[in-house]
């Protein structure tokens, strides 16, 4: 198996910072991804019960609770989010691109914990190509170039060693026409939050002799044999 590199979309999620403050609270910022349409959630652990949460987008207020009170919730989140107040987790559905900020849980509880929310597209399937030169055969795994987020992705393959060397790039092999082409290879495409996988038989990247040309050997061995 020939593995894609970590330096693939790993290489630019930033590390989790926690900072202690005074009187032993810790602030905290995590780096979030999601996915268009669909939910994320930002936990909380806290081993103390929660009394009030607020929790706030670039400082806009996203929800708001005190204990004896209903939860509060402010535009343009109003019945997009839900509000845990025993974890102090939020979980916001139907993300839009527009959703991408800074978000913050203001709580003396459990002290101040930041979340950097990236919102990105679903991650298409990929496609096999292939090009063909007089010793070798390149096989490209690509992603449709409408995806936007093409440098948090990661490459890997798999097929024999033996069989698949790595190109100029991870997202490409390079194979030797005279290896068993009857087998096939996979590339699998990784995102922070999904994958995909594409597959290829490798003999459809050399090109069979034309049906015509058959029949004329033929037609060409009947002719000696009963002349």
């Amino acid at each position: 198996m020939t593995a894609g590199s970590a330096c693939g979309w790993a290489a630019v999620v930033l590390g989790v910072v926690c900072l202690v403050l005074q009187f032993d609270s810790i602030s905290c910022n995590f780096p979030m991804f999601g996915t268009v349409n669909q939910s994320v959630t930002f936990p909380i652990a806290s081993s103390v019960p929660f009394t009030e949460i607020l929790w706030t987008k670039n400082r806009d207020k996203v929800v708001e609770w005190e204990a004896g009170s209903p939860v509060r919730v402010f535009p343009p989140f109003i019945r997009r989010v839900h509000l845990d107040t025993t974890s102090g987790s939020l979980t916001i559905f139907n993300l839009t691109y527009s959703d991408e900020a800074d978000y913050k849980l203001d709580s003396l509880s459990s002290g101040d914990t930041l979340f950097t929310l990236k919102v990105i597209d679903p991650l298409p399937s990929p496609t096999l190509n292939c090009t063909l030169a007089a010793e070798d055969i390149t096989v490209n795994c690509r992603i449709p170039e409408s995806y936007s987020f093409t440098q948090l992705l990661n490459y890997s393959w798999n097929c024999f060693p033996a069989l698949c060397k790595n190109g100029s790039n991870m997202s490409e092999v390079v194979i030797k026409r005279n290896n068993d082409l009857s087998q096939e290879i996979r590339c699998t495409v990784n995102s922070p939050l999904s994958k995909q996988t594409s597959l290829l038989v490798l003999a459809t990247c050399v090109p069979a002799a034309p049906v015509d040309q058959y029949f004329k050997m033929i037609k060409c061995i009947v002719t000696k044999l009963f002349k």
